[in-house]
């Protein structure tokens, strides 16, 4: 009979290393957070600057917000500022965010007063999929995680170089414009080390993201699958497809990544994925459970009949 219990707990291990759902995480607010560091926009005219949050309550859909502002150039009568981006970037995600049910509002955009910050995070019960942040004014942004590197959290990020002219002149409405570098460069900046600078005069999109993927390090590659997939909805300046290519850093054990553009043809996705706490896991995320499982029940199995043949014995020799 303890034999077969032994064996029916074994089989119950198993079953539910096997068959058992994660348990649901409900995140504290704050858990999930990414700051972007704002600049004086470089690109002359009016400019698009758009970003999509995802986030999850336990098992629940994915829930999205798109912000969307317009940036001035220098050029213009009244340019915005460093200060003057950062507040309309979090205006932008919070009103965005108010065409979301009250119960299901995840995520939360918030400026500082006076400073070129905004520091989006997530609420209580919410974690966050991705965020992406999409620049069309060549402004030069800083991201980071507030405490935490992006190894640490288990945060990928990816760099996509787009052609700007791709979203200011919609399908339809852009006979004639062509998608191409007008000379300058992109320079990336990790943590406080040396500024990496690709020049882009006469190179396409693609041979900018390949050259920079080098220079980065072996942290860095090229990759032709986006870290997710990008979303849309219909043509809109709120939204970009995927152009076939895209630099992504993953395993970055750094506090913060800096992003310049200086190329009026040029605009940057930053994308970042973070871990979801409550994604189903596999059989195979379970493996090393299973075969520590297999492993002890093994042993003690082992151990069991080695008790029961000495017991055997000494009843044996008494006899």
């Amino acid at each position: 009979m303890k034999k077969n219990n032994k064996l029916s707990s074994l089989a119950l291990i198993l079953a539910s290393a096997i068959t058992a759902p994660n348990s649901v995480f409900a995140l504290p607010a704050g858990q999930d957070q990414i700051r972007l560091q704002t600049s004086n926009p470089k690109k002359n005219d009016e400019s698009a600057f758009s970003y999509l949050v995802s986030w999850r309550k336990g098992s629940d859909v994915t829930h999205r917000a798109n912000g969307l502002t317009f940036i001035h150039g220098p050029d213009k009568k009244k340019p915005t500022t460093d200060v003057d981006a950062a507040r309309k970037i979090a205006k932008s995600l919070n009103d965005a965010m108010s065409y979301e049910s009250p119960h299901f509002r995840g995520a939360t955009a918030e400026n500082t007063k006076g400073k070129p910050e905004v520091l989006v995070s997530n609420k209580e019960g919410f974690d966050f999929t991705h965020v992406t942040f999409r620049d069309y004014s060549n402004q030069e942004l800083s991201y980071n995680l507030p405490g935490k590197s992006f190894s640490s959290a288990s945060v990928g990020v990816a760099i996509d170089l787009v052609y700007s002219a791709a979203v200011e002149n919609l399908e339809g409405f852009s006979a004639g414009v062509q998608e191409k570098t007008n000379g300058g460069y992109v320079r990336v900046t990790i943590d406080n080390g040396q500024p990496i600078e690709i020049k882009t005069d006469g190179k396409t999109q693609e041979e900018v993201e390949t050259e920079l993927a080098k220079a980065l390090g072996p942290k860095a590659s090229f990759s032709e699958r986006p870290i997710y997939p990008n979303y849309q909805e219909g043509p809109s300046r709120n939204y970009k497809p995927f152009d076939g290519g895209e630099i992504q850093l993953l395993g970055l054990d750094a506090q913060s990544i800096t992003v310049d553009i200086g190329d009026s043809g040029l605009g940057v996705l930053a994308k970042f994925d973070f871990p979801d706490a409550n994604k189903p896991a596999d059989v195979a995320s379970k493996m090393p459970f299973i075969i520590g499982a297999l492993v002890a029940a093994g042993l003690g199995y082992f151990f069991y009949i080695s008790n029961i043949k000495n017991k055997g014995k000494e009843e044996e020799q008494e006899g």
